[in-house]
């Protein structure tokens, strides 16, 4: 059993995200208190005072770079929001952080780039309990950005990925219990680098059947969507071009069999929700069938 710390205090950033309410749903179960970081709480990433404010004195941290859709530059505005999270850590001298990052952060490139760039931050402040807590791809990508449900209705489901490679898959819940666990457990042996790659390893094409047959409608079938076509709907949703580049580059190096993840599947890197169970919990009554 974990030995958690007595009654601490944590910074949880982005507090209202999938993983970040895990995060403070687990963080508040287990008795402690948390600080949030998010635009709901009133604490801006581009808020110095704010940031220094919620930091200050906390036992532990849970940090993540949220997305900006519309950024005219992504990897820039992830760099100013890393750098911002580095310097609240270092003047608050926060002694256990665990940062979300992507299973292929290693690679630097696409929409992982962002978090690599914060874990190279993080390592050059010396802190005495760093996790790099590498997740997988999101169950709760089919929810949210790729519309499984909607596009279900149609017949075919696409994404960007090839449907014959398998890919690691977890959900946010998952994650944040993992987190929860790393932030808290006192006797844990906390290696830099922790891989979470969630309940299972799925192809989209099985995902779409897996998922299909959760809504009631088994005969969806998946297609691969030409990067073109994937660039000018997320272009027609509002998202820059530069966001769009990142992802069209994540599709690639998957798409070119570039290894994601740096360990094999093992009980350690194991979660316990499988993506069949993630579509009977999750996707709501109204989706299906």
């Amino acid at each position: 059993m974990p030995t958690t710390r007595k009654t601490s205090t944590y910074a949880v950033v982005g507090a209202t995200s999938d993983v970040g309410k895990a995060v403070v749903r687990g963080l508040q179960a287990a008795g402690h208190h948390v600080r949030p970081v998010s635009r709901s709480a009133g604490v801006s990433l581009d808020d110095a005072a704010a940031l220094r404010q919620v930091f200050a004195g906390v036992d532990g941290a849970f940090l993540m770079v949220p997305f900006d859709l519309q950024a005219a530059d992504l990897h820039a505005r992830e760099r100013e929001i890393g750098a911002n999270l580095a310097r609240a850590v270092k003047e608050a001298s926060v002694r256990r952080v665990v940062l979300l990052s992507g299973l292929s952060a290693h690679l630097r490139k696409g929409s992982s780039l962002g978090a690599a760039l914060l874990e190279q931050g993080l390592d050059e402040l010396h802190i005495p309990e760093l996790v790099h807590l590498r997740a997988g791809f999101f169950m709760e990508n089919f929810r949210k950005g790729l519309d499984f449900a909607s596009q279900a209705g149609t017949g075919f489901f696409g994404t960007l990925f090839r449907g014959d490679r398998p890919m690691p898959m977890v959900s946010a819940a998952d994650v944040g219990d993992r987190a929860v666990r790393l932030l808290t457990d006192e006797a844990a042996t906390l290696t830099r680098v922790h891989e979470l790659h969630g309940g299972g390893d799925y192809t989209m094409a099985q995902a779409t059947a897996i998922l299909g047959a959760a809504i009631g409608k088994p005969k969806v079938q998946y297609v691969q969507v030409p990067h073109q076509d994937a660039l000018a709907s997320m272009l027609g949703a509002g998202m820059s071009p530069s966001f769009a580049e990142a992802v069209l580059e994540t599709a690639r190096s998957f798409n070119e069999q570039e290894g994601w993840a740096l360990e094999a599947r093992s009980p350690r890197n194991t979660s316990s929700t499988t993506l069949e169970q993630w579509a009977k919990a999750i996707l709501p009554e109204g989706e299906r069938a």
